[in-house]
């Protein structure tokens, strides 16, 4: 039997490019917001149009391209074209289609309401509508089914006199009910929105099927491109156990998008999902499907008197019983407001004419290829030309979410010189802030340029048009770019968070106490109650549009279910100051207006860095700058502090340190006083520079190295790094810290700092006080360094994305 292997798409070869898109839309938002003064829905002040315009919405169905053939005709036709479609493979026949099409996409952002963005997709459509245009709008499914967008623009369209009308498609109702064999008739269907029926109380008929859309964001108003956080699950499941108890089946469904694909027949119970593993699987995409828990009587004299009323069908109360959606009030307004600064967000990817959506295309052409792929994936995909490895890979699996990564052209962890410079800008606050200090130089138009000029410089052949997408992948992989301190002020609960860039947890502390067995995978961070915990946790990072990080999810008490009861979010707490007095400790000199030389001392003492001028204290204000530092409005240079550590006794002190030799570990002790340092008891000969000391006479284990001393900001007391070296030439890395007694641990807890509350400043110390008799922990500076680097990676792609615009 032959079968075809390559596709010949009937229609023009011409691909648009992401930066015509782009100028295109630009241009369409501004010529919006223009006419805004214009728009009226005051009946008296609408005029017929001279020249009447024309709005078909249509629906590409579940299933890729799944039109009909006279809707291809229409879109053909029209004069624009505007798609909202998921699906990648669909989204390519259009562009390659309609070059000159608007992806209404681009309209979504994660800083903006979803309702903005469902008054934009309105006038987006009904602009060249009002310049007397035949408009053709396609939507995802079904165009009527779960879009206000399409509903408000022909309601509109039709009240100023233009045409207007909405074709049908296939939805997911149609395909839940053919995929789950239901019958909406027998005994009667009832569905609602999952968080309208929470917010107003609905309670569903038990004895009739119920269909529950949007069960993947359940009080979610906004946007996240990155996927739901859903951290409201648990009130769905509460309201449900309540009504149908908790071993009542239900149904998580995604119908079929890819020929030759099984849909998501997810059979769970109410209990069961309770599982966080169980709930991963519930998406922005799901929907709930619960069968009748039992038969309801039929009532003769009712069904006389109220033949003609649906089964569940809700009565009216009010004037305003539906929803009124044609309205020009403030809220509709602010989509105009919005448009006059509009761009394309930065996080929106654009569709490239992939190999692997060329083959999905052709699944839906080549019944014989369909057929194929069905028996024999990756023997239908061998032969297909142009696909790379990667697409064959994830095309043979026949798996939904491979298909739409191989078909979007993602990468499943990004270019290896694109992960090389991210871990970089992660680990390196010189490297950020370098990168930083380039692109600000860069003239308008050259940013770019500046940013490969930058990496290749070291080494790195960065793709930094793909740089933002991966650098989104990175957040889902990596946790040391969540590294931070997080409070749950409400409950005084705190999350400390540490891992290192290109490895997984290092280590997570709740309320002060290290938590075991925590791990983080695809974007979840989780740990068991089990193992010394005393509670389990499941908690997704989130990245808000102001740049601030924080932990949405639940943590549990052993022994119990999670429910609405353990929800929480975690908010980071900013390091204050961002350089902590710490980091200046020393003696400086300092040449008085009167040209005489001064003293000042900047040290640490019990209560906290003191400051004093020749002996004497000093209260005025401690500022810092890039190479000095302030006191009141005497001007201290760095380069002005006398000697180095030799002499700095706020450096003294027993130490524990840690040495690494590859996978195993040790603790021994050393000494650091005005006599100089030993290693377990034996002394060595040091010498110093800046803020490091080198030895060559030590121990076996320890016969010459390097050790560099800092102050931490929590405790006061130093810690240590470095490397060195055994007699046999074996290479060791060292960390250590100056132990930290009960009493001075519980002096710092009674006096906090750094911005912090009385209890997450406990919290903090505790942990330091643990690390110190383990070789110490360099926490605050990884908390730190992580909310530095982070910021100013999101200032580098956000300087590029705007200067792809100002440039063009």
């Amino acid at each position: 039997m032959l079968m075809s292997t390559t596709w010949s798409p009937p229609f023009p070869e011409r691909y648009p490019d992401a930066d015509e898109h782009r100028r295109r839309w630009r241009r369409l938002a501004r010529e919006i917001a223009a006419r805004a003064a214009t728009i009226t829905d005051d009946p008296a002040a609408i005029t017929p149009p001279a020249l009447p315009g024309s709005l078909e919405i249509l629906g590409s169905g579940i299933e890729a391209i799944g039109f009909t053939r006279a809707d291809e005709a229409r879109i053909r036709a029209a004069d624009h074209v505007f798609f909202c479609v998921a699906d990648p493979a669909t989204k390519v026949w259009l562009l390659r289609e309609r070059p000159d099409a608007y992806d209404l996409y681009t309209l979504y952002d994660d800083s903006k309401r979803r309702y903005v963005t469902y008054m934009q997709m309105a006038e987006a459509m009904l602009h060249p509508v009002r310049h007397g245009l035949r408009v053709v709008a396609i939507f995802y499914g079904h165009p009527g089914i779960f879009v206000l967008a399409t509903h408000r623009a022909v309601r509109i369209a039709r009240r100023e006199g233009h045409r207007a009308e909405m074709r049908a498609a296939v939805s997911a109702l149609d395909t839940l009910c053919a995929d789950l064999s239901v019958d909406p008739s027998q005994p009667g269907m009832q569905m609602y929105e999952a968080t309208d029926m929470l917010i107003r109380a609905r309670r569903p008929d038990t004895g009739l099927h119920l269909v529950l859309w949007q069960v993947g964001l359940i009080g979610e108003l906004g946007y996240r491109r990155q996927g739901y956080l859903n951290s409201n699950f648990s009130v769905l499941l509460d309201y449900l156990e309540v009504l149908y108890g908790t071993d009542h089946p239900v149904v998580n469904y995604v119908g079929s998008r890819y020929p030759g694909v099984d849909p998501v027949i997810d059979r769970q119970t109410i209990a069961s999902l309770r599982d966080p593993s169980a709930r991963n699987w519930v998406t922005g995409i799901s929907t709930f499907y619960l069968p009748p828990k039992e038969a309801a009587a039929a009532d003769a004299t009712m069904l006389d008197r109220l033949g003609l009323l649906q089964p569940g069908q809700p009565l009216r109360t009010g004037a305003d019983v539906l929803r009124v959606i044609d309205r020009y009030g403030p809220r509709e307004r602010k989509a105009f407001a919005d448009f006059a600064g509009f761009d394309v967000p930065q996080s929106y990817q654009w569709q490239a004419d992939t190999a692997a959506a060329r083959f999905v295309l052709a699944l839906c052409d080549d019944p014989l290829l369909r057929e194929r792929y069905r028996d024999d994936p990756a023997g239908a995909v061998a032969g297909w030309a142009d696909l790379s490895p990667r697409e064959r890979d994830l095309l043979g699996r026949r798996d939904a979410g491979a298909i739409q990564l191989a078909a979007k052209g993602l990468r499943s962890s990004g270019e290896p010189e694109n992960r090389r410079l991210l871990d970089l800008l992660l680990a390196r606050k010189s490297a950020s802030a370098a990168l930083l200090a380039a692109i600000k130089r860069a003239p308008v138009g050259r940013v770019q340029e500046a940013a490969v000029a930058w990496s290749g410089a070291r080494g790195i052949e960065a793709d930094w048009p793909a740089l933002a997408a991966d650098f989104q992948q990175l957040l889902r992989r990596d946790l040391a770019v969540w590294t931070g301190f997080y409070l749950v002020a409400e409950q005084a609960l705190s999350l400390s968070v540490l891992g290192q860039p290109g490895g997984g947890v290092t280590r997570v502390d709740l309320n002060g106490v290290r938590v075991q067995r925590a791990r983080f995978d695809k974007g979840v961070l989780t740990w068991p109650a089990e193992g010394g915990n005393t509670c389990a946790g499941y908690l997704q990072p989130d990245l808000c549009s102001s740049g601030r990080r924080r932990w949405i999810g639940l943590i549990w008490p052993a022994g119990a279910t999670p429910d609405t009861s353990h929800k929480l979010v975690a908010h980071e707490a900013l390091p204050r100051p961002r350089i902590p007095a710490s980091a200046m400790a020393g003696t400086y000199r300092w040449r008085a207006p009167d040209h005489s030389e001064r003293l000042i001392a900047v040290l640490p003492t019990p209560a906290g860095m003191a400051v004093t001028l020749d002996d004497a204290h000093v209260d005025d204000p401690l500022t810092v700058g890039r190479d000095h530092f302030m006191l009141g409005e005497r001007r201290v240079p760095f380069t002005s502090r006398i000697g180095g550590i030799a002499s700095a006794a706020h450096l003294h002190g027993g130490f524990r340190l840690l040495v690494r030799h590859g996978v195993s570990t040790e603790v021994t002790s050393a000494i650091f006083d005005a006599n100089g340092f030993s290693f377990g008891g034996q002394r060595v000969t040091a010498t110093f520079d800046g803020d490091s000391m080198h030895w060559r006479d030590g121990p076996p284990a320890l016969a010459g190295g390097t050790l560099t001393f800092v102050l931490d900001p929590v405790t006061l007391r130093p810690l240590a790094h470095g490397t060195a070296c055994s007699a046999g030439g074996a290479r060791v890395a060292l960390r250590g810290m100056a132990a930290v007694s009960d009493e001075e641990a519980a002096a710092l807890a009674s006096t906090p700092r750094l911005g912090l509350p009385r209890w997450a400043w406990a919290h903090l110390v505790a942990i330091m006080l643990a690390a110190s008799r383990k070789g110490g922990l360099f926490l605050w500076h990884g908390h730190e360094r992580a909310s530095t680097n982070l910021a100013r990676v999101r200032h580098v792609l956000a300087r590029m994305h705007r200067d792809g615009v100002q440039g063009a």
